[in-house]
């Protein structure tokens, strides 16, 4: 579908910058619109904001469990040298 990283990277760039402008008119914009027809086109503010802080725990979880799973060894090595130098 993408023959180049630089097309990638055009489509990349274009589907974050209209999710991050729906987000702002979202979260920031909506509660001084009155048009039932604009807030159609948007959920309720609980999910807004439920969303990015569910998706960041999830990613500050998955960024411990990798460190926990890269430096476990270390640790290990760590204990198995000690209980040879006493």
């Amino acid at each position: 579908m993408f023959n180049s990283d630089r097309r990638k990277g055009k489509v990349i760039l274009i589907v974050t910058s209209f999710l991050f402008l729906y987000y702002t008119v979202w979260i920031i914009g909506l509660p001084f619109i009155d048009d039932n027809r604009i807030r159609s086109f948007f959920g309720s503010h609980n999910i807004a904001l439920i969303v990015p802080a569910v998706s960041g725990l999830c990613f500050i979880g998955g960024l411990v469990l990798f460190t926990i799973y890269h430096v476990k060894p270390h640790f290990s090595n760590i204990k198995s040298n000690k209980s040879h130098e006493s």
